[in-house]
């Protein structure tokens, strides 16, 4: 709800009207040609909608008769959580704390991000590099060129998007590529540079990209 599905599909949503609105001028819509999209308010409706749904779910676990404690938890002992000082007892104690994205071990690894800090970007970005073939991947190339800024993804295997349809996924990369999304098949990062703001990616294959 929080880093993932939802915010996601806001974002996409937000994308896909940046497509829809030049359509609509083959539909006789008079669209202004120099239409603006304003990061801050898709930032911050993100945020009121994820706000309204916490609530909302916080409220269905108040009414199922659930004990919602925040804090922090250590074992005791196998069947009691100290959590800020309150002792909880249980015959069964789960755990189930979600995980943490990792970052790349190579040299500038660490100047990357995840998609978990995507969602609270300040400022929206005009070039980015993807690094990844998986679902999220391949969605996030989608957002961030349907918001304007120009997008690379790459790829170590020869197509990405392992375990779907494969027809279906190399006519997609054939659109992705049409549409203008610079797509790289077997290519990955060797490393990551900083120049002040910016930053530069180098290739396996010996390319850089700023």
């Amino acid at each position: 709800v929080n880093l993932g599905c939802i915010p996601k599909k806001l974002f996409a949503y937000g994308a896909d009207y940046g497509f829809d609105l030049d359509d609509a001028r083959g539909f006789g819509w008079d669209v202004p040609q120099n239409i603006a999209h304003n990061w801050s308010k898709l930032i911050e409706n993100k945020n009121k909608e994820i706000s309204r749904l916490n609530g909302i779910y916080d409220s269905l676990l108040q009414n199922a008769g659930v004990d919602l404690i925040t804090g922090y938890a250590r074992f005791e002992d196998t069947n009691t959580l100290s959590i800020d000082g309150q002792r909880v007892s249980a015959d069964n104690i789960l755990i189930a704390v979600g995980g943490t994205p990792r970052r790349p071990q190579f040299e500038g690894g660490e100047l990357m991000v995840t998609s978990d800090e995507v969602f609270h970007w300040p400022h929206q970005p005009k070039n980015v590099v993807i690094q990844g073939g998986g679902y999220i991947a391949v969605e996030f190339a989608h957002i961030f060129h349907g918001l304007g800024a120009h997008v690379t993804l790459l790829y170590r295997g020869e197509l990405f998007l392992r375990g779907f349809d494969r027809d279906i996924a190399g006519a997609l990369a054939e659109e992705m590529r049409k549409s203008g999304i610079d797509v790289r098949f077997n290519t990955d990062i060797s490393k990551v540079e900083q120049h002040d703001d910016q930053y530069t990616v180098h290739t396996t294959t010996g390319d850089t990209i700023p």
